[in-house]
């Protein structure tokens, strides 16, 4: 457990707040309930006050009042305080500072209101006896006068992170680390970074350089890429090209779902206005194109500050949010604090906001991970409530857009040391670390417990086919999830129309991809959510998008009906939904409704059926308020086949519902 500011200053107020009393109050020891004390140990005591307490002689009288008295709970205290001033450069004045604070308590623990036991409550917590500060705590809590001036929220708020100190210990959580094998060498590895798909696992490794030199060995840092392998294991890795590993550090990094932007700390050494060195983090980036990763760019002057810290990013999986920890002068709860930056629609990034006193606390929150369900944030805290230094939470985003009170990821997995530099996979099942075993630093990975877990996603890989070899430029790709209508917008590639994009979705929830770009005709994909594919990255079949073009027609995909039935079932109506918005968002538009079958069964059953299902959808279509005057209906049963009937693929691509374009 660690250390607060917030305590040590409570400490030196009540100290302070305890010398006046004692100049002014010479004779209350008996106002607290105290037993009075001897007439002469109160005759050296108040011969002692003469002096203000100071001076050689005023101690020695003190030291008299207690030989006398040894229940002079007022003497004690005054030693306490004469003591504590000189106690920052001896650690035996300081044991002898926390003597007369016990002697005090066992005088007359109320005096003054509990104050020694307050104090020493939080001696001992300093000095990480837990047993001992909830002696002391439970003392303060349930014998202060909260009418007097006291520090009773101070106590419960220690209180309260004491409990939960002990409540983590004894509910341990299954933690059972394994080596990143390949990856992880006899050099030392740290800050894992793994892609969304998986497929590159990012992180630094110190090498060892120039043994011949005059000065011997040379250590340098070098941000490595290392590939997934056939058997599931990662390569050894190697340095990421130019721009990367050149001149200053480099390291704490993220990278966008589709592998073509990635953000980076760069670390400088800085002058201070004093001439000192500090070491200045700030973010940069790089998109991969044409082949190459372009120069490192700095996200912005306004966010990147000469006199602050900027780092360990972390981008959303929509590429439109950039968390980061950052430490500056202003808009901050105490040392690191979590923001985050909207991408503005010029491509920049906008004015960093601090995620809050939910998320922030007056220690140091670091190493910020959303996951790609945008729902969890993972990030280290030496400011909640934990075991050791920097320890490991997760919060989630609720149904206001608001971040959770964080959860403390549990022990084993957070320790007495620091943990951070920790991410999860896009399936949700491991986290990823890194940690000193007897060769040095590597990267582990564990199976993270349940509740720990993000949401389940649905992560979708395609491309389009266009006519249009401009397509790509400027179309949206969105996921909706059909339970929660929670819409996702994906990465799209402008130079080659491939695609990205993940949403949050678990097995019962079905998802919907739509392509959109003003003047482009309705295109989706629906994508039943199923085990098979959630959290695992998937190929959908190529996306057709079109320009809205007068008499072609277009496939409105996915329209299936049962067996000889034209009744819309859930998914069709979820399908016509989105194309009833498109609709309405293109209101000169006029379409006819074409209904298609394959060639099993009788032709004219076939003609018949195709017309009652293309009927169906024109009906739906005019109940949910589209204009009966933009709506033509007309099946062709299995006269206008565009694949092979031979083949069930070839018979499937022929039933079919599309629409063509009267007038625009």
């Amino acid at each position: 457990m660690k250390d607060h500011k917030w305590i040590i200053k409570a400490m030196k107020s009540s100290v302070f707040f305890m010398l006046l009393f004692h100049f002014s109050n010479v004779n209350a020891q008996d106002d607290w309930g105290c037993k009075k004390p001897n007439k002469k140990a109160l005759k050296a005591y108040e011969k002692a006050q003469k002096y203000g307490f100071k001076g050689r002689d005023a101690y020695g009288l003190l030291i008299e009042a207690t030989k006398i008295d040894e229940n002079f709970a007022a003497a004690y205290s005054v030693l306490a305080y004469l003591n504590e001033k000189k106690a920052q450069t001896s650690p035996q004045i300081q044991n002898r500072v926390k003597d007369y604070y016990e002697k005090t308590h066992q005088a007359c623990p109320q005096y003054r209101n509990y104050e020694a036991a307050y104090w020493l409550a939080n001696k001992n917590y300093q000095e990480k006896d837990y047993e001992k500060t909830l002696v002391y705590l439970n003392d303060y809590i349930s014998g202060v006068d909260q009418k007097k001036p006291n520090k009773y929220k101070e106590a419960k708020d220690l209180k309260d992170r004491i409990d939960q100190y002990y409540e983590l210990f004894d509910h341990p959580v299954p933690f059972d680390p394994k080596v990143v094998a390949g990856a992880s060498t006899s050099a030392d590895e740290y800050l894992p970074m793994l892609s969304p798909d998986n497929q590159f696992l990012f992180f630094t490794r110190k090498v060892n350089e120039d043994s011949k030199s005059a000065v011997g060995e040379v250590s340098r840092e070098l941000f490595i890429q290392s590939r997934k392998k056939y058997d599931g294991s990662y390569s050894e890795g190697i340095p990421m090209p130019p721009p990367f590993n050149k001149g200053s550090y480099q390291g704490g990094s993220t990278i966008s779902v589709d592998n073509r932007l990635l953000f980076i700390t760069i670390v400088n050494q800085e002058p201070t206005r004093d001439g000192r060195l500090f070491s200045n983090g700030d973010i940069y980036y790089s998109e991969f194109k044409q082949g190459r990763w372009t120069d490192l760019k700095s996200i912005g002057e306004h966010i990147n500050g000469r006199l602050s810290w900027e780092g360990q990013p972390s981008i959303s999986a929509d590429n439109k949010t950039l968390y980061f920890a950052s430490a500056r002068e202003k808009d901050n709860f105490g040392g690191m604090d979590l923001y985050k930056s909207e991408r503005q629609g010029d491509g920049s990034w906008g004015a960093p906001v601090n995620l809050g006193s939910t998320i922030n606390t007056s220690g140091n929150e670091k190493s910020p991970f959303m996951h790609s369900d945008s729902y969890t944030l993972y990030f280290s805290s030496d400011g909640h409530p934990g075991v050791g230094g920097q320890d490991i939470f997760y919060t989630k985003v609720n149904e206001f857009g608001k971040f959770e009170s964080p959860k403390n990821i549990g022990v084993p997995i957070n320790t007495e040391d620091d943990e951070h530099g920790f991410m999860v996979s896009t399936d949700g099942r491991y986290g990823y670390f890194s940690s000193n075993v007897e060769e040095g630093m590597d990267i582990f990975y564990f199976e993270l417990p349940e509740e720990a877990r993000p949401e389940d996603v649905i992560f979708v890989k395609g491309s389009i086919d266009s006519k249009d070899p401009d397509a790509a430029k400027g179309m949206k790709i969105e996921l909706k999830n059909m339970a929660t209508n929670q819409v996702v917008e994906g990465v799209v590639n402008e130079e080659n129309g491939d695609y990205v994009a993940v949403v949050s979705a678990s097995e019962k929830e079905d998802v919907m991809m739509m392509a959109k770009k003003d003047g482009y005709a309705f295109t989706s994909q629906y994508i039943n959510s199923k085990k098979e594919v959630v959290g695992k990255p998937m190929r959908a079949p190529e996306l057709t998008f079109n320009p809205i073009e007068v008499g072609e027609s277009y496939p409105i995909n996915d329209i299936n009906f049962a067996t000889d039935s034209y009744m819309l079932n859930n998914q069709v109506m979820n399908i016509l939904n989105e194309f009833i918005a498109f609709l309405k968002e293109n209101k000169s538009i006029q379409l006819a409704i074409y209904g298609h079958t394959d060639n099993v069964g009788e032709s004219e059953a076939n003609l018949e059926l195709s017309t009652k299902r293309a009927e169906a959808v024109k009906n739906y279509l005019i109940l949910e308020g589209i204009d009966p005057a933009r709506l033509q209906s007309k099946g062709f049963g299995e006269s206008n086949p565009i694949a092979d009937n031979s083949t069930e693929e070839g018979r499937a691509k022929n039933r079919r519902t599309e629409f063509v374009i009267l007038s625009k």
